[in-house]
């Protein structure tokens, strides 16, 4: 991997996971205290089970990618025993120094390879991409537990703090400098 392919890659991740945890955050706030223990069916996780297991995993894979290692005893998890809201800000917190560690990163580190948990081995920058992959699949999942529940999701916020509605793009990357009404994409959408 070429410096400039580790860097793009390194900007274009954060700039994604950092969009998306905007989301992470409305959903984990979106989950009643009273209710975190609901769960479908008796094999599934709990919504609490859940939402820590997102937060543990983006911390334990923040931890890796920063000291080059993924060990999950070295890595200071927070206690799931705390309320919820506890909970969310200690992850937020934690979430945006792992974020700052990462943007300081040599190419060097950034391109080492590094194991995970022996199963396979790529460039700590890569791993940014199971960051944001893993967090998307359970927040669906904790999505769909509020829902059950009979709650709502909270609105979105975009990075700038404005809502986002259906009828505009979510996420910026994704669309051109070009005006709304000459977008093909946003006239296909």
């Amino acid at each position: 991997m070429t410096t400039e392919q580790a860097l793009f890659l390194r900007d274009f991740l954060l700039q994604r996971i950092e969009e998306a945890h905007l989301v992470t955050l409305r959903v984990l706030s979106s989950l009643p205290e009273a209710q975190s223990e609901y769960r479908p069916t008796h094999r599934s996780r709990s919504a609490r089970e859940i939402a820590c297991h997102i937060i543990n995993t983006e911390l334990i894979l923040l931890n890796g990618i920063v000291t080059g290692s993924f060990n999950r005893s070295v890595c200071d998890l927070p206690d799931t025993e705390l309320d919820m809201n506890e909970l969310i800000a200690e992850y937020d917190d934690r979430f945006i120094k792992g974020i700052e560690a990462i943007r300081k990163l040599s190419v060097k580190k950034l391109t080492s390879y590094v194991s995970f948990y022996g199963v396979f081995r790529h460039p700590a920058v890569v791993f940014l991409t199971f960051l944001h992959d893993h967090t998307v699949l359970h927040r669906g999942r904790l999505s769909d537990y509020i829902r059950s529940m009979g709650s709502k999701v909270s609105m979105i916020r975009s990075m700038d703090g404005n809502f986002v509605s259906m009828g505009q793009p979510a996420m910026k990357y994704l669309w051109t400098e070009r005006a709304w009404e000459e977008s093909e994409m946003a006239q296909a959408a």
